[in-house]
């Protein structure tokens, strides 16, 4: 049969031992309501909780089969939604964990969709609740094309489903906005849900994100930041589900411990003059947020990096620990 040689979207699903909440996120895709086809390309890191039946079972039940490949890595089928026409899925159970030894999955995506404009990503936890979240980001991204990432509002909820709130959430929306949003990733740090975003493919072929130290969420976020402006829609388009064996609740120390080696790499590419052009007030404001982090956190490998790769740096230290200083006062007063 037939397979489209061009997706406009392609969607990236990683999952491991999700089997509760995985038909939830498949789910989600299959409602989009979109112009031209999509694919989504689920990959199951070789769970043991029997979550490759379920999706097996899913695809059984709502999907015809067009061609399936298998490797010494994975198995790969190929199938069309028997009622959304538009909506492909692209499903690789995974052999052995690549996680765990490391081993980047990258390669695999780019066998199935070559020809794409842009990337959506949605964890196997996760799921979307808005049918036209594709088409509506997808649009956005065409009428901007200076934009590299387009994201919205989410809700948060618990395993069973049931609306939570969490302290380090609850201030994204507040500073979530279009226009450039490098400036405050470098000061907030990662605000923007993965299951919200939608990038321009081209971010992920970028020499920034290729070289960073970590590959999590937050680089992809700083790489398309660096290249480009963000587009910010406030209707809520999805559920992220928060895990008590999540790595935000299970693993924050070695979490933190990433986060701070990607802010370290970003900020050096920026006080490097390797982003999009900027003029001098907005090189001058970056920098000055660059260091007031360095100085708030102690962070002397930064504030030594940072000083080293820009003489203005120096300059601006003493105008960092000012502004420092009046935020820091104006905290007091309002708590």
């Amino acid at each position: 049969m037939d397979t489209p040689e061009y997706y406009k979207v392609c969607v990236w699903c990683n999952t491991y031992n999700q089997a509760s909440y995985i038909k939830d996120t498949m789910e989600g895709f299959c409602i989009q309501q979109t112009q031209s086809p999509f694919v989504c390309l689920i990959m199951d890191d070789a769970s043991t909780d029997g979550e490759p039946e379920v999706i097996k079972q899913y695809l059984h039940d709502y999907f015809e089969t067009r061609w399936t490949k298998e490797t010494d890595d994975y198995h790969l089928t190929l199938a069309r939604h028997q009622e959304n026409k538009n909506c492909y899925f692209a499903v690789y159970l995974l052999k052995y964990n690549h996680y765990s030894i490391k081993k980047k999955r990258l390669k695999y995506y780019r066998e199935v969709a070559t020809e794409i404009d842009y990337v959506a990503q949605c964890e196997g936890d996760d799921y979307w609740t808005d049918e036209h979240k594709l088409q509506k980001q997808a649009d956005a991204l065409d009428a901007n094309p200076q934009a590299t990432l387009v994201y919205t509002n989410f809700r948060t909820i618990d395993g069973e489903g049931n609306p939570i709130i969490r302290p380090f959430i609850k201030d994204f929306p507040g500073r979530s906005h279009s226009g450039d949003n490098l400036p405050t990733l470098l000061r907030y740090g990662n605000y923007i849900m993965v299951l919200t975003t939608m990038y321009r493919y081209k971010v992920f072929l970028s020499e920034s994100l290729a070289n960073s130290p970590v590959s999590m969420d937050f680089a992809t976020t700083l790489s398309a930041a660096l290249m480009g402006d963000f587009i910010w829609l406030p209707e809520q388009t999805g559920c992220y589900r928060i895990l008590e064996n999540g790595i935000i609740q299970s693993g924050w120390r070695k979490g933190a411990h990433w986060v701070q080696d990607i802010y370290r790499y970003y900020a050096g590419l920026v006080m490097n003059g390797r982003c999009k052009p900027l003029s001098l007030v907005q090189r001058i404001n970056l920098k000055t947020l660059i260091l007031m982090r360095a100085l708030s956190r102690k962070d002397h490998q930064l504030r030594k990096d940072t000083l080293s790769v820009s003489p203005l740096s120096c300059f601006l230290l003493p105008i960092a620990f000012i502004k420092l200083k009046i935020e820091n006062f104006k905290l007091r007063i309002l708590n």
